[in-house]
């Protein structure tokens, strides 16, 4: 049997999943993400994240060797190519899961591409230097951490006030969202060039020769902005995409160098990028395959996104190839203001549509809840999927123009 080393912590889809395909696995869990009196449960193996010396030492007691190392979660993609490396098993070079990681190294490797990927962008500690940044570059501007994930602290300013408004908002909260999010991580802020566009992303497998198999079917991106919302945020995720051929083209070489330029090998991919009116521009990339991905590829398009990641991990060959071609769509819902939680409006006529796949409210009544700017993640999410193009039209209309988070 194949065994794989799930790095950081499990997730009951996926572990779920290597059960059902005859894969055995064992947990090498993060320490900091147990509650105090933690048991392990049977083959999860709780381990000190905090120093490579610590984790080494975890690696090297394992009770049984892994053929592949993987994780799900971007926290842990430096501890996996770290990890792969001490056993000799497939992964990403280091300096790639670092770029992976953080998004002003990142930045650093796509300026050396053949041609512009991605915004300009500068690292920054103070506000004068956002400010000398200001003065040099026409608004507006994103500030963001280069090393958070689901737009946390994300901020788009269209003026200088703004653009301080947002530092000083920034600056306030940073800590306590790493310290809940990113314990490991230090803080790092950059600011960036707006990318006037719509945002779409592709996922792509990598494989042991540096070779990215980028999937051509694209995901369009709603942002928060272009919903109503003064908050930037991914609202909704569809297949499949309405960007033109030509488009799709250049959106697809894109991701590929992007993933050259990074060195990547070994793993999953997912590309994040806009659409600008000079071309497409790469947002990020991230070593992992994107939220939802698993659900959205297998209902739309009938892959098996995670039987691919695994053979990523193991040097298998993949098995790309689509079975159908059906409408599927991802909403995560935050509110319009932070607040308390009051509900999900015409959350009753939601649950009857008859594309509904999946839904789940994250929140309680008189529980806090908030824009992702404050460092909140969604308060629900809904999944659409139908046979029928125009049955799931009508229904992802319902849920745009009446499911919102009602907040007091």
């Amino acid at each position: 049997m194949t065994h794989i080393l799930i790095v950081g912590r499990g997730f009951t889809t996926f572990n779920n999943y290597l059960t059902e395909h005859g894969y055995t696995y064992t947990i090498l869990r993060d320490a900091a993400t147990t509650k105090p009196g933690h048991r392990p449960r049977p083959g999860e193996i709780v381990a000190d994240f905090t120093t490579w010396g610590t984790l080494e030492q975890a690696v090297k007691n394992l009770p049984v060797r892994p053929d592949g190392v993987v994780t799900i979660y971007e926290n842990y993609v430096r501890d996996v190519a770290q990890i792969a490396h001490l056993l000799g098993l497939p992964g990403m070079p280091l300096s790639a899961a670092q770029a992976c990681t953080d998004k002003a190294l990142m930045r650093q490797l796509f300026a050396q591409a053949p041609k512009p990927i991605s915004p300009a962008f500068q690292e920054v500690t103070t506000w004068d230097q956002v400010a000398a940044i200001a003065a040099a570059h026409q608004f507006p501007l994103m500030l963001k951490p280069a090393n958070l994930v689901k737009s946390l602290l994300v901020m788009k300013a269209n003026d200088l006030a703004e653009l301080q408004a947002n530092w000083q908002h920034m600056t306030a909260t940073i800590a306590d969202v790493y310290a809940q999010w990113a314990p490991h991580a230090s803080p790092k802020i950059v600011v960036e060039e707006y990318l006037s566009g719509h945002v779409y992303s592709t996922d792509a497998f990598v494989d042991a020769t540096g070779v990215p198999h980028v999937l051509p079917h694209i995901v369009d991106y709603q942002t928060g902005y272009e919903m109503g919302y003064d908050d930037n945020f991914h609202y909704s995720r569809l297949l499949p995409s309405q960007l033109s051929a030509t488009d799709q083209e250049k959106l697809l070489h894109c991701a590929a160098l992007g993933c050259q330029a990074l060195g990547m090998r070994s793993s999953p991919a997912h590309i994040e990028i806009i659409m600008t009116p000079a071309g497409p521009r790469i947002v990020e990339i991230g070593a992992r395959n994107g939220g939802y991905r698993e659900r959205m590829y297998r209902l739309s398009l009938g892959l098996d996104i995670y039987a691919n990641a695994l053979y990523t991990a193991i040097d298998h060959p993949l098995e790309l190839e689509p079975t159908r071609h059906e409408p599927v769509a991802v909403l995560e819902l935050f509110p319009h203001e932070t607040g308390t939680f009051v509900e999900v409006a015409h959350e009753a006529e939601l649950q009857t549509l008859p594309s509904l796949e999946y839904y789940k409210c994250k929140r309680t009544p008189g529980e806090p809840t908030g824009k992702s700017r404050d460092g909140y993640k969604f308060s629900a999410v809904v999944i659409l999927h139908h046979a029928n193009p125009a049955q799931f039209a009508r229904d992802l209309a319902f849920v745009n123009d009446n499911v919102r988070i009602v907040t007091a």
